[in-house]
């Protein structure tokens, strides 16, 4: 029997290497081509078919994965954004607050800071709430500012810890101010029921060019001189009125107002 296997050893040995020999020689091309064109397809089909099977196996098996991750990355993001947000927040307060600090810094004027909680809806007022009060010695009439001296509103009501402001552009709103011009004329700021802010009763005499900047003239008790409150965007100067007028762009957005300060002394 081991007889037997030595000799089929033998010769595939023999075989094997008369093969290699033909090959080398080139006397096996006549069979290697029809051989070549069997198992070439045969070979290409059994490894396409492989792949396929290992990328769906790999997809099945690291679908859950993939969809942890994906949620995980939103996650991450809406943080990130929420994050953001805050930071922006913060920045514009910090801002916000070293305006108002360097303007009392350069200014004797005593001050309560407060924070703006609401604002009014009606459409004929415009208001805003603050969180100080009569706790914090807030009287009606003392003037609102924002960052470096900016007028916003002058305090219309006050109650224990909130009180109502009356924005500049407010209808009932009526200030007295200067314009910063050769002639520094007087006048009168006006709001328009939120849609404009005017300054009336200006000699017809004196010369009010657009980009002149407006200032509380210090004739009110309560407000000390030299607020800014505006710039000239429009001079109307009627032949057949008495008095000319100007249309002003506000100093400070009153729409986005988050922190304010209240003078409560000159």
């Amino acid at each position: 029997m081991l007889q037997l296997k030595t000799k089929n050893y033998f010769f595939l040995v023999l075989i094997l290497s008369l093969l290699i020999i033909f090959h080398y020689l080139g006397w096996m091309r006549f069979a290697e081509k029809p051989i070549q064109s069997i198992l070439i397809p045969i070979s290409t089909r059994i490894t396409t078919w492989r792949l396929s099977f290992q990328d769906s196996f790999d997809y099945f098996s690291k679908k859950d994965t993939v969809i942890n991750n994906y949620n995980a990355c939103i996650a991450d993001n809406q943080n990130l954004e929420a994050t953001n947000a805050k930071l922006k927040n913060l920045e514009q307060e910090n801002t916000e607050l070293r305006g108002q600090l360097n303007f009392f810094n350069e200014r004797k004027f005593g001050k309560v800071t407060a924070e703006v909680v609401g604002r009014n809806t009606d459409s004929l007022e415009k208001m805003i709430i603050i969180n100080i009060g009569e706790l914090s010695n807030i009287k009606v009439g003392q003037p609102v500012i924002t960052g470096a001296g900016l007028l916003v509103g002058t305090v219309a009501k006050v109650e224990k810890d909130i009180s109502m402001v009356r924005l500049i552009n407010d209808n009932q709103s009526k200030i007295a101010a200067t314009i910063l011009n050769r002639d520094k004329s007087l006048g009168v700021v006006e709001g328009g029921y939120g849609l404009s802010i005017r300054m009336n009763f200006i000699p017809r005499n004196e010369t009010v060019l657009v980009g002149d900047k407006i200032v509380t003239s210090g004739l009110e008790k309560t407000f000390p001189r030299g607020l800014l409150i505006g710039e000239v965007a429009v001079a109307e100067n009627e032949a057949y009125q008495p008095f000319q007028q100007a249309v002003l762009t506000a100093a400070a957005d009153l729409s986005k107002l988050s922190i304010v300060s209240v003078l409560t002394s000159n």
